[in-house]
Protein backbone atom coordinates (compact mmCIF):
# COMPACT_ATOMS: atom_id res chain seq x y z
CA UNK A 1 0.00 0.00 0.00
CA UNK A 2 1.03 3.63 -0.41
CA UNK A 3 1.65 5.39 2.90
CA UNK A 4 0.73 9.06 2.51
CA UNK A 5 1.75 11.65 5.07
CA UNK A 6 -1.88 12.03 6.15
CA UNK A 7 -2.22 8.30 6.72
CA UNK A 8 0.96 8.21 8.82
CA UNK A 9 -0.30 11.15 10.91
CA UNK A 10 -3.63 9.36 11.34
CA UNK A 11 -1.88 6.19 12.54
CA UNK A 12 0.19 8.15 15.05
CA UNK A 13 -2.90 9.99 16.30
CA UNK A 14 -4.57 6.69 17.19
CA UNK A 15 -1.83 5.46 19.54
CA UNK A 16 -3.76 5.19 22.81
CA UNK A 17 -1.00 5.50 25.41
CA UNK A 18 0.43 8.96 26.05
CA UNK A 19 3.31 10.47 27.97
CA UNK A 20 0.86 11.48 30.68
CA UNK A 21 -0.12 7.82 31.21
CA UNK A 22 3.43 6.80 32.16
CA UNK A 23 4.36 9.99 34.04
CA UNK A 24 4.10 11.12 37.62
CA UNK A 25 4.10 14.72 36.41
CA UNK A 26 4.51 16.73 33.20
CA UNK A 27 5.15 20.36 34.10
CA UNK A 28 6.53 23.65 32.85
CA UNK A 29 9.66 25.30 34.19
CA UNK A 30 10.43 28.67 35.73
CA UNK A 31 7.52 31.08 35.27
CA UNK A 32 8.17 33.67 32.58
CA UNK A 33 6.14 36.38 34.34
CA UNK A 34 8.24 36.61 37.49
CA UNK A 35 9.81 40.06 37.90
CA UNK A 36 12.74 38.63 39.84
CA UNK A 37 14.20 36.00 37.56
CA UNK A 38 17.60 35.65 39.18
CA UNK A 39 19.89 34.15 36.55
CA UNK A 40 23.44 34.70 37.73
CA UNK A 41 26.38 34.48 35.35
CA UNK A 42 29.14 32.89 37.39
CA UNK A 43 31.77 32.03 34.83
CA UNK A 44 34.56 31.30 37.32
CA UNK A 45 34.88 30.44 40.98
CA UNK A 46 36.52 33.72 42.01
CA UNK A 47 34.85 36.00 39.48
CA UNK A 48 34.31 39.55 40.75
CA UNK A 49 32.40 41.02 37.81
CA UNK A 50 29.60 38.47 37.48
CA UNK A 51 26.11 39.77 36.91
CA UNK A 52 22.55 38.87 37.73
CA UNK A 53 19.99 39.19 34.95
CA UNK A 54 16.28 39.57 35.70
CA UNK A 55 13.28 39.17 33.44
CA UNK A 56 13.20 42.95 33.09
CA UNK A 57 16.08 43.55 30.68
CA UNK A 58 16.72 46.95 32.23
CA UNK A 59 17.89 45.35 35.47
CA UNK A 60 21.45 44.04 35.60
CA UNK A 61 22.96 43.84 39.06
CA UNK A 62 26.66 43.25 39.70
CA UNK A 63 27.68 40.60 42.21
CA UNK A 64 30.51 41.60 44.54
CA UNK A 65 31.64 38.02 44.98
CA UNK A 66 31.09 34.80 43.11
CA UNK A 67 30.74 33.02 46.43
CA UNK A 68 26.99 33.51 46.52
CA UNK A 69 25.61 30.91 48.87
CA UNK A 70 25.76 27.64 46.94
CA UNK A 71 22.76 26.19 48.77
CA UNK A 72 20.56 28.58 46.80
CA UNK A 73 22.21 28.19 43.39
CA UNK A 74 21.19 25.68 40.71
CA UNK A 75 22.44 25.12 37.13
CA UNK A 76 20.23 26.97 34.65
CA UNK A 77 19.03 25.62 31.30
CA UNK A 78 17.12 27.43 28.59
CA UNK A 79 16.33 26.74 24.94
CA UNK A 80 19.01 29.00 23.50
CA UNK A 81 21.37 26.05 23.07
CA UNK A 82 20.96 22.53 21.76
CA UNK A 83 19.94 20.10 24.48
CA UNK A 84 19.71 16.69 22.88
CA UNK A 85 20.10 13.61 25.10
CA UNK A 86 22.28 15.40 27.64
CA UNK A 87 21.87 18.70 29.44
CA UNK A 88 24.29 21.23 28.00
CA UNK A 89 26.24 23.00 30.68
CA UNK A 90 26.26 26.80 30.76
CA UNK A 91 27.94 29.42 32.90
CA UNK A 92 24.60 30.41 34.38
CA UNK A 93 23.15 29.47 37.72
CA UNK A 94 19.70 30.25 39.05
CA UNK A 95 18.95 31.49 42.56
CA UNK A 96 16.14 29.65 44.35
CA UNK A 97 15.63 31.12 47.86
CA UNK A 98 13.71 28.05 48.99
CA UNK A 99 14.59 25.13 51.24
CA UNK A 100 14.02 21.66 49.79
CA UNK A 101 12.89 19.56 52.74
CA UNK A 102 12.95 15.87 51.75
CA UNK A 103 14.30 13.25 49.35
CA UNK A 104 11.02 11.91 47.96
CA UNK A 105 10.23 12.09 44.25
CA UNK A 106 7.83 14.94 44.94
CA UNK A 107 9.58 17.44 47.20
CA UNK A 108 8.31 19.46 50.12
CA UNK A 109 9.73 22.96 50.19
CA UNK A 110 9.42 26.28 51.96
CA UNK A 111 10.53 29.80 51.12
CA UNK A 112 13.01 31.54 53.40
CA UNK A 113 11.51 34.47 55.26
CA UNK A 114 13.30 37.81 54.64
CA UNK A 115 14.93 37.98 58.08
CA UNK A 116 16.04 34.36 57.87
CA UNK A 117 17.42 34.97 54.39
CA UNK A 118 19.32 38.01 55.64
CA UNK A 119 20.87 36.04 58.50
CA UNK A 120 21.73 32.81 56.66
CA UNK A 121 22.36 34.04 53.13
CA UNK A 122 23.53 37.68 53.32
CA UNK A 123 24.97 37.81 49.77
CA UNK A 124 21.70 36.63 48.22
CA UNK A 125 19.75 39.00 50.46
CA UNK A 126 21.90 41.95 49.41
CA UNK A 127 21.50 41.05 45.74
CA UNK A 128 17.72 40.86 46.05
CA UNK A 129 17.70 44.24 47.75
CA UNK A 130 19.71 45.73 44.88
CA UNK A 131 17.32 44.21 42.35
CA UNK A 132 14.35 45.64 44.20
CA UNK A 133 15.96 49.08 44.37
CA UNK A 134 16.70 49.11 40.65
CA UNK A 135 13.22 47.90 39.85
CA UNK A 136 11.67 50.69 41.91
CA UNK A 137 13.89 53.29 40.25
CA UNK A 138 12.93 52.05 36.79
CA UNK A 139 9.26 52.15 37.70
CA UNK A 140 9.77 55.60 39.31
CA UNK A 141 7.99 54.63 42.47
CA UNK A 142 7.74 56.96 45.44
CA UNK A 143 10.86 57.35 47.56
CA UNK A 144 8.69 56.99 50.63
CA UNK A 145 7.75 53.43 49.72
CA UNK A 146 9.27 50.85 52.06
CA UNK A 147 12.73 49.61 51.10
CA UNK A 148 12.47 46.44 53.16
CA UNK A 149 12.53 43.14 51.35
CA UNK A 150 9.25 41.28 51.56
CA UNK A 151 8.32 37.71 50.67
CA UNK A 152 6.44 38.75 47.54
CA UNK A 153 9.64 40.27 46.12
CA UNK A 154 11.23 36.92 45.48
CA UNK A 155 8.49 34.31 45.72
CA UNK A 156 7.64 32.57 42.45
CA UNK A 157 4.14 32.99 41.13
CA UNK A 158 4.07 29.35 40.08
CA UNK A 159 6.09 27.08 42.33
CA UNK A 160 5.19 23.76 40.73
CA UNK A 161 8.68 23.27 39.27
CA UNK A 162 10.10 23.30 42.82
CA UNK A 163 8.36 20.02 43.62
CA UNK A 164 10.78 18.13 41.43
CA UNK A 165 14.11 19.82 42.10
CA UNK A 166 16.72 17.10 42.77
CA UNK A 167 14.42 14.52 41.14
CA UNK A 168 15.57 12.78 37.91
CA UNK A 169 13.64 14.09 34.93
CA UNK A 170 13.59 14.65 31.19
CA UNK A 171 13.89 18.32 30.19
CA UNK A 172 12.27 19.09 26.82
CA UNK A 173 13.00 22.26 24.90
CA UNK A 174 11.71 23.37 21.53
CA UNK A 175 13.97 25.10 19.03
CA UNK A 176 13.23 24.13 15.44
CA UNK A 177 12.10 20.76 16.83
CA UNK A 178 11.73 18.92 20.11
CA UNK A 179 14.95 18.25 21.98
CA UNK A 180 14.99 16.10 25.10
CA UNK A 181 17.76 15.87 27.69
CA UNK A 182 17.94 13.38 30.52
CA UNK A 183 18.83 15.10 33.79
CA UNK A 184 19.76 12.20 36.13
CA UNK A 185 20.23 14.37 39.23
CA UNK A 186 17.35 16.76 38.56
CA UNK A 187 19.35 19.75 39.78
CA UNK A 188 18.84 21.89 36.70
CA UNK A 189 16.32 24.73 36.76
CA UNK A 190 14.86 25.29 33.30
CA UNK A 191 12.76 27.84 31.45
CA UNK A 192 11.05 27.78 28.05
CA UNK A 193 10.52 24.06 28.33
CA UNK A 194 8.71 21.14 29.92
CA UNK A 195 9.89 18.66 32.55
CA UNK A 196 8.78 15.03 32.72
CA UNK A 197 9.07 12.81 35.79
CA UNK A 198 8.31 9.19 34.89
CA UNK A 199 6.60 6.65 37.09
CA UNK A 200 9.02 3.89 36.05
CA UNK A 201 12.64 5.11 36.23
CA UNK A 202 13.80 2.37 33.86
CA UNK A 203 11.94 4.11 31.01
CA UNK A 204 13.88 7.39 31.05
CA UNK A 205 16.45 6.40 28.43
CA UNK A 206 13.90 4.88 26.05
CA UNK A 207 11.53 7.86 26.28
CA UNK A 208 14.42 10.30 25.80
CA UNK A 209 15.34 8.46 22.58
CA UNK A 210 11.74 8.58 21.34
CA UNK A 211 11.43 12.31 22.01
CA UNK A 212 14.65 12.94 20.07
CA UNK A 213 13.75 10.64 17.18
CA UNK A 214 12.93 11.75 13.66
CA UNK A 215 9.43 10.34 13.96
CA UNK A 216 8.75 12.85 16.75
CA UNK A 217 8.95 15.65 14.18
CA UNK A 218 5.53 14.56 12.94
CA UNK A 219 3.85 15.18 16.28
CA UNK A 220 3.38 18.97 16.00
CA UNK A 221 0.89 18.18 13.23
CA UNK A 222 -0.73 15.52 15.44
CA UNK A 223 -1.15 18.16 18.15
CA UNK A 224 -2.56 20.63 15.64
CA UNK A 225 -5.22 18.17 14.56
CA UNK A 226 -6.15 17.49 18.17
CA UNK A 227 -6.40 21.21 18.88
CA UNK A 228 -3.83 21.26 21.68
CA UNK A 229 -1.10 23.39 20.11
CA UNK A 230 -1.07 26.92 21.50
CA UNK A 231 0.65 29.79 19.67
CA UNK A 232 3.35 27.43 18.47
CA UNK A 233 4.87 27.36 21.95
CA UNK A 234 5.68 24.12 23.73
CA UNK A 235 3.65 23.58 26.90
CA UNK A 236 2.84 20.81 29.35
CA UNK A 237 -0.62 20.11 27.89
CA UNK A 238 0.91 19.38 24.50
CA UNK A 239 3.53 17.05 25.95
CA UNK A 240 0.97 15.14 28.01
CA UNK A 241 -0.68 14.14 24.71
CA UNK A 242 2.57 12.86 23.17
CA UNK A 243 1.83 9.24 22.06
CA UNK A 244 4.10 6.57 23.52
CA UNK A 245 4.50 3.16 21.89
CA UNK A 246 6.66 0.31 23.15
CA UNK A 247 8.32 -2.43 21.06
CA UNK A 248 6.46 -5.71 20.75
CA UNK A 249 9.62 -7.68 20.05
CA UNK A 250 11.74 -8.67 23.01
CA UNK A 251 15.02 -6.86 23.45
CA UNK A 252 14.40 -3.87 21.16
CA UNK A 253 13.55 -1.50 24.02
CA UNK A 254 16.82 -2.45 25.69
CA UNK A 255 18.77 -1.78 22.47
CA UNK A 256 17.15 1.66 22.09
CA UNK A 257 17.84 2.48 25.75
CA UNK A 258 21.47 1.42 25.36
CA UNK A 259 21.87 3.56 22.23
CA UNK A 260 20.40 6.43 24.24
CA UNK A 261 23.21 5.93 26.77
CA UNK A 262 25.74 5.97 23.92
CA UNK A 263 24.27 9.23 22.65
CA UNK A 264 24.33 10.85 26.10
CA UNK A 265 28.03 10.04 26.33
CA UNK A 266 28.80 11.20 22.78
CA UNK A 267 26.88 14.47 23.09
CA UNK A 268 28.58 15.25 26.43
CA UNK A 269 31.99 14.53 24.94
CA UNK A 270 31.20 16.59 21.85
CA UNK A 271 30.34 19.58 24.07
CA UNK A 272 33.55 19.23 26.06
CA UNK A 273 35.67 18.53 22.97
CA UNK A 274 34.96 21.90 21.34
CA UNK A 275 38.03 23.32 23.02
CA UNK A 276 40.20 20.35 22.03
CA UNK A 277 39.07 19.75 18.44
CA UNK A 278 38.81 15.97 18.85
CA UNK A 279 37.12 14.58 15.70
CA UNK A 280 34.65 11.74 15.35
CA UNK A 281 31.78 12.60 17.66
CA UNK A 282 29.22 13.85 15.13
CA UNK A 283 29.81 10.92 12.79
CA UNK A 284 29.12 8.46 15.61
CA UNK A 285 26.14 10.47 16.84
CA UNK A 286 24.62 10.37 13.34
CA UNK A 287 25.18 6.61 13.06
CA UNK A 288 23.68 5.60 16.40
CA UNK A 289 20.81 8.06 16.08
CA UNK A 290 19.97 6.61 12.66
CA UNK A 291 19.84 3.08 14.09
CA UNK A 292 17.68 4.28 16.98
CA UNK A 293 15.38 6.12 14.55
CA UNK A 294 14.85 2.97 12.48
CA UNK A 295 13.93 0.94 15.56
CA UNK A 296 11.54 3.64 16.83
CA UNK A 297 9.90 4.04 13.44
CA UNK A 298 9.38 0.28 13.29
CA UNK A 299 7.95 0.33 16.83
CA UNK A 300 5.46 3.08 16.05
CA UNK A 301 4.30 2.04 12.61
CA UNK A 302 5.42 -1.20 10.95
CA UNK A 303 6.79 -3.88 13.31
CA UNK A 304 8.44 -5.75 10.43
CA UNK A 305 12.17 -5.00 10.42
CA UNK A 306 14.44 -7.73 9.07
CA UNK A 307 15.19 -10.14 11.96
CA UNK A 308 18.81 -10.30 10.78
CA UNK A 309 19.20 -6.60 11.53
CA UNK A 310 17.80 -7.04 15.03
CA UNK A 311 20.16 -9.99 15.68
CA UNK A 312 23.21 -7.98 14.59
CA UNK A 313 22.22 -5.05 16.79
CA UNK A 314 21.48 -7.25 19.81
CA UNK A 315 24.88 -8.92 19.45
CA UNK A 316 26.85 -5.68 19.28
CA UNK A 317 24.93 -2.96 21.13
CA UNK A 318 25.50 -3.78 24.77
CA UNK A 319 26.36 -1.75 27.81
CA UNK A 320 27.84 -2.71 31.16
CA UNK A 321 26.22 -1.64 34.39
CA UNK A 322 27.13 1.71 35.88
CA UNK A 323 26.97 5.24 34.59
CA UNK A 324 29.47 5.00 31.74
CA UNK A 325 27.52 7.65 29.83
CA UNK A 326 28.70 10.24 32.35
CA UNK A 327 32.31 9.11 32.23
CA UNK A 328 35.03 11.31 30.74
CA UNK A 329 37.07 8.28 29.63
CA UNK A 330 38.10 8.94 26.04
CA UNK A 331 38.64 5.19 25.53
CA UNK A 332 34.86 4.76 25.46
CA UNK A 333 34.85 6.70 22.18
CA UNK A 334 37.18 4.09 20.71
CA UNK A 335 34.86 1.37 21.97
CA UNK A 336 31.81 2.96 20.31
CA UNK A 337 33.75 3.31 17.06
CA UNK A 338 34.59 -0.39 17.24
CA UNK A 339 30.92 -1.32 17.80
CA UNK A 340 29.94 0.69 14.72
CA UNK A 341 32.67 -1.05 12.69
CA UNK A 342 31.51 -4.49 13.84
CA UNK A 343 27.89 -3.75 12.89
CA UNK A 344 28.74 -2.46 9.42
CA UNK A 345 31.15 -5.32 8.68
CA UNK A 346 28.75 -8.08 9.75
CA UNK A 347 27.70 -10.23 6.75
CA UNK A 348 24.15 -10.44 8.11
CA UNK A 349 23.95 -6.64 8.29
CA UNK A 350 24.98 -6.38 4.66
CA UNK A 351 22.25 -8.83 3.68
CA UNK A 352 19.46 -7.05 5.58
CA UNK A 353 16.55 -5.83 3.51
CA UNK A 354 13.71 -3.43 4.21
CA UNK A 355 10.26 -4.40 3.01
CA UNK A 356 8.66 -2.29 0.27
CA UNK A 357 6.21 -0.97 2.83
CA UNK A 358 8.96 0.15 5.19
CA UNK A 359 10.91 1.76 2.32
CA UNK A 360 7.77 3.64 1.26
CA UNK A 361 7.28 5.04 4.77
CA UNK A 362 10.91 6.20 4.89
CA UNK A 363 10.51 7.94 1.53
CA UNK A 364 7.24 9.60 2.58
CA UNK A 365 8.72 10.97 5.80
CA UNK A 366 11.89 12.13 4.04
CA UNK A 367 9.96 13.91 1.27
CA UNK A 368 7.88 15.73 3.88
CA UNK A 369 10.97 16.92 5.79
CA UNK A 370 10.27 14.65 8.75
CA UNK A 371 13.17 12.25 8.30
Amino acid sequence: MFWSKDYIIERLSKIPRTLEDISIEVFEGVPHTNDFLQKAGLSSENCTDASCVCRDSHINVGIEQAGMEKELMYPYVDDSVSNEFTVQSTQYQFMVPYEILDNNIRKEYRIFQPEELKAKFPVAYKQLMEIKQQSMEIKQQSETETQELILADYRFENESFLRYINTPKIIITNNSRLQASYDPTGKNVFANGVGVVLGDPTLYLYVTAVLNSSIARAFPEVWNRKGVQSRGKLNSQMMKRFPIAFPKKEGIENIISTISRYLIYLNRQKQMAKAYAIPGYQELIDFYKRISDLLILDTYITNDLDPKLLDVLAENITASDGGFEYSDDINLLIGLQEIKKNILSSPDFGNCRFSNEFTNILATLKNNAVW
